[in-house]
């Protein structure tokens, strides 16, 4: 039994099939975002969770995000560690992202 391609499991963005990915535009830039000049990618919510792979520890603390901010518990403070790339920026993003649209359904979809 052979293994397929990477490219018959998981297909690329658009982007990158293209040959227009800007691995500029893949670091995240808070300051961007919190100014509103960041790319669409990043500040759209649509956008950015389309785009976003949310894994079982985003989805956690996303979780208490918004358990914290209903006031039904959720942790005071967070501390992310992760090594390099292991997506701290990212879910700081998807936190703020989750906690200015957290009357949206923009995340909530993304749970079922």
């Amino acid at each position: 039994m052979s293994l397929k391609p990477w490219r018959e499991i998981a297909v690329p963005h658009e982007d990158v099939l293209k040959g227009t990915f800007q691995q500029a535009e893949f670091a995240a830039d808070l300051s961007r975002v919190h100014a509103g000049t960041a790319t669409a990618e990043y500040q759209d919510p649509a956008l950015f969770f389309q785009r976003t792979f949310i894994t079982e520890g985003m989805r956690l603390l996303l979780d208490s995000v918004i358990k914290r901010l209903a006031g039904h518990g959720g942790d005071p403070v967070i501390q992310l560690q992760t090594a390099f790339g292991g997506g701290k920026t990212h879910t700081m993003l998807a936190r703020r992202r989750r906690a200015i649209c957290r009357a949206s359904r923009t995340f909530s979809t993304l749970r079922e």
